[in-house]
């Protein structure tokens, strides 16, 4: 106990210069169910030739800044998978191209096939559309993209000092103590998520250098949950598509059909919805493991083992699993809150919207009234401002949120914003209607189609 504050400080800072010596890993690619081709036997029917109107049916088209782009030999070559050429087949997907990718692959667009036959049933972009784009250009033209070393700092601060504190708490020993340590050390771990989700999607080279922090200090595989966080960006609330809504058969977020009901579960999950949430830490820690073993990434596999055997070697496990639970509690609750009362997406609604409408109907912020939360909330209280400039430092995120409110005016959309505590009733309200309600036969299930794991 005596070299108790000596350990309060070795971990993170052991952690912070890790991170600023090892190699980045690209992102792995993953086949969809919708493009698998069944292997014919050879007591199939005779091989014939495809007859034109086949093989222009199945050309795989994406619209991009107005342009039809042909994409159907491409998609294997895409970096970070074929099921993002595969979900926006037929479809726009300029804010997604111009949202997450950098200035180097935005700037190759122009090499990529286009397409001799493009759709001519699928409608033009909105007016709101437009108008963001203009916005966004604008936005990077003024820098409000680059990084501040100040705002960064004050990003990482509150971490380091929730885990050396509660490093130095699970040291001593004591009930009170080991209570503190969970408490801060779950803190420092959600903390520590928020920073990770920050790297992943920054686009900085800065951002390319410590991004191995998201293995080694949060625990998770940078790809795995790159792929899967990008999805739920991209299409939010989209019934499917978004593997953050599903949550079957623990939470219910629409009326199940009665194949998929699990009745005795829904008609308390208002109740008891804390316990699948404080999961989330623990079950994508093992989903990272099972990601990057399928996907033989070495490199974050040794990360994740370091992240393990440096926590563990300075917390006991029982204080670090708990912190973990308690953790997941946390960032569930901040991550669901801002989307799951709001639209959900199927049927004729699914794909309706433009990007931009559907992050408005969608989307919900958050208003904090206390320091603490502010910290705690990571800049997910702005979820607008991140859901339509993803890559753009959360600090600028007050001072966007400026320019949308007055872009939501002018576009006929709604802005929508709710206390901390109101915006958590009503999510559990939410919950309890659903409850309530009866089956709807022919409503989806909650699977995704392009599940990572």
């Amino acid at each position: 106990r005596g070299d108790a504050s000596m350990g309060m400080w070795r971990l993170p800072l052991l952690l912070l210069s890790a991170t600023g010596s090892l190699a980045i890993n690209a992102g792995g690619k993953s086949v969809p169910r919708l493009w698998r081709h069944p292997i014919a036997s050879a007591a199939a029917a005779p091989l014939t030739a495809p007859t034109a109107a086949e093989k222009k049916a199945k050309r795989l088209h994406v619209r991009i800044d107005d342009v039809w782009y042909d994409l159907t030999n491409w998609r294997a070559a895409h970096p970070a998978g074929t099921h993002w050429i595969d979900a926006y087949a037929n479809a726009d997907a300029t804010e997604v191209m111009h949202g997450f990718h950098s200035g180097m692959a935005r700037g190759m667009i122009e090499r990529l096939p286009r397409s001799r036959e493009p759709p001519t049933d699928v409608a033009p972009p909105a007016k709101s559309s437009y108008a963001f784009r203009a916005l966004r250009e604008r936005l990077e033209k003024e820098g409000w993209y680059k990084l501040d070393p100040i705002g960064e700092v004050r990003k990482i601060l509150p971490w380091f000092c929730m885990t050396a504190l509660g490093i130095a708490l699970s040291r001593m020993g004591t009930p009170l103590a080991t209570l503190g340590a969970v408490c801060t050390l779950g803190i420092g771990n959600t903390l520590a998520g928020w920073l990770a989700h920050d790297l992943v999607h920054s686009r900085s080279r800065f951002a390319a250098i410590v991004r191995p922090f998201a293995e080694l200090v949060g625990g998770m595989s940078r790809t795995w949950w790159s792929m899967k966080h990008n999805m739920h960006h991209a299409l939010t609330n989209e019934v499917g598509y978004d593997e953050d809504i599903a949550l079957e058969p623990f939470i219910y977020l629409w009326r199940p059909d009665p194949s998929n009901d699990n009745k005795w579960v829904r008609r308390i999950q208002a109740l008891y919805w804390p316990l699948p949430f404080s999961t989330l830490f623990l079950y994508w820690r093992f989903d990272s493991i099972k990601y990057v073993i399928r996907h033989k990434k070495w490199t974050q596999l040794a990360l994740l083992a370091a992240h393990w055997a440096a926590f563990l070697s300075v917390v006991p496990a029982s204080t670090l699993f708990l912190s973990i639970w308690f953790s997941g509690f946390l960032t569930a609750t901040i991550v669901t809150a801002t989307h799951q009362s709001e639209e959900m997406f199927m049927g004729e609604d699914l794909r309706k919207y433009d990007f931009v409408e559907a992050q408005f109907r969608s989307t919900r912020n958050a208003r904090l009234d206390n320091p603490f939360s502010q910290i705690l909330w990571g800049g997910m209280q702005w979820q607008l401002e991140h859901h339509l400039f993803p890559t753009m430092p959360r600090y600028r995120y007050p001072a966007v949120a400026e320019e949308l409110k007055a872009f939501a005016k002018e576009q006929g959309l709604d802005y929508r914003v709710s206390g901390e505590i109101e915006i958590l009733k009503q999510n559990i309200n939410k919950l309890s209607e659903i409850a309530k309600a009866e089956p709807q036969p022919g409503n989806p299930s909650a699977e995704p189609m392009f599940k990572q794991l």
